[in-house]
């Protein structure tokens, strides 16, 4: 069974993951208005007085910087996506410790179905969900009857 302390590093560690994706925004952020300013210095120098060549170039640069600022975005979000997955699994797993550290509570005699709970409980977490029918319903409530 994992220990208080597992469980905090766990914490610290979606804790860094979360302060990278918040660099990770910033830093996407921060290279969109890097090459936004750079392109329409580009498209200024197309249209004034110096040579067309400088201009194209800092146009073509600037295109190029917003290109990177979308994969940094497209990385974030990616980045953004496991953080949640592993926030998610980070949860049920401090809801089975603590379910399993509260069995311990319970009088004598009504841990062993407890534990059986949890058992399916953790057997079925990751089913996807289904509508429970009338027949589905009474099948459950006949079979929890049975084991009483």
């Amino acid at each position: 069974m994992p220990t208080p302390d597992e469980i905090e590093k766990l914490q610290k560690y979606y804790e860094v993951n979360l302060d990278h994706a918040r660099w990770s925004f910033w830093a996407a952020l921060g290279s969109v208005i890097v090459g936004l300013v750079v392109l329409l210095f580009g498209v200024y120098m197309l249209y004034s007085k110096s040579g067309p060549e400088a201009g194209v170039t800092a146009t073509v640069a600037g295109v190029l910087s917003e290109f990177i600022s979308a994969t940094f975005f497209y990385l974030y979000n990616k980045n953004l996506k496991q953080l949640n997955m592993f926030y998610e699994k980070l949860i049920k797993f401090q809801d089975t410790y603590w379910a399993m550290g509260l069995v311990n509570y319970l009088p004598e005699n009504e841990r062993p179905g407890m534990w059986k709970v949890i058992i399916t409980k953790l057997m079925t977490r990751n089913e996807p969900q289904t509508e429970m029918s009338p027949e589905l319903v009474r099948a459950y409530s006949e079979a929890m009857k049975k084991e009483l």
